[in-house]
């Protein structure tokens, strides 16, 4: 459970789901590095000098957005108030349902079994990605 940044203290459990953002995160910084290196050496038209460099500047802001709001994302289990919280550090803590409220779902995205977060009134709405199991055996292993 490294991966996932598994904290345990004081009655409350706090791990971090998404940390397979890594690699598209380092892909797209790459990429708009290398754009903002290479281009400019280069000897292009004006008109696609610019077309290179908004991909670059697109890239390197997939590359932030994910960073920001998905890699570093915290679900926080806190066993006192019987809360469950997403936080994004630096940014905001968000109390998102009660213990009561809360549903495990299995869903299946990318060909991948995962587990979900959901609301128990609403099931098949919006729901939160936790923990793909194939993972956690590996990991186990």
């Amino acid at each position: 459970m490294t991966g996932y940044n598994l904290k345990i203290e004081s009655g409350r459990l706090s791990f971090q789901p998404e940390r397979d953002y890594k690699g598209k995160i380092l892909f797209f910084t790459f990429l708009a590095v290398g754009i903002f290196v290479v281009t400019p050496m280069l000897h292009l038209y004006h008109d696609t000098h610019w077309a290179v460099m908004a991909i670059g500047l697109v890239s390197a802001l997939t590359a932030l957005y994910d960073f920001i709001f998905h890699f570093n994302v915290t679900y926080i289990f806190d066993q006192y108030t019987r809360q469950v919280s997403k936080k994004i550090p630096g940014l905001f803590t968000r109390k998102i349902m009660a213990f009561e409220d809360v549903f495990i779902l299995h869903v299946q995205e990318d060909g991948l079994l995962h587990y979900a977060l959901s609301h128990k009134q609403n099931k098949y709405g919006k729901s939160s990605l936790l923990v793909n199991p194939l993972v956690l055996t590996a990991k186990a292993k």
